[in-house]
């Protein structure tokens, strides 16, 4: 999780390491601080974007406060959290 959803600057999630991905800058940095979900869910899907960003894959979606991932990691991002 990021700073901003309260991790500390120390223990365990702050370190771990196992959970980083390479990902695009470009795409990394118009996800933000979204949550992972499908458009439509806590936003109007009027306001659903696909692809999420011009360099990103087709699958992906965003809206204000939501970012669906590439099916390709879907289930990593999933065992990633939980």
């Amino acid at each position: 999780w990021p700073k901003s959803r309260g991790v500390g600057y120390e223990g365990a999630d702050f370190t771990d390491l196992h959970h980083l991905r390479p990902a695009d800058a470009n795409v990394n940095s118009a996800r933000g601080n979204k949550h992972f979900s499908e458009c439509g869910i806590a936003e109007d899907i009027s306001d659903c974007t696909t692809p999420a960003h011009s360099e990103a894959a087709a699958d992906t979606s965003a809206d204000p406060s939501s970012f669906l991932p590439p099916v390709s990691v879907r289930g990593d991002i999933a065992r990633a959290l939980f």
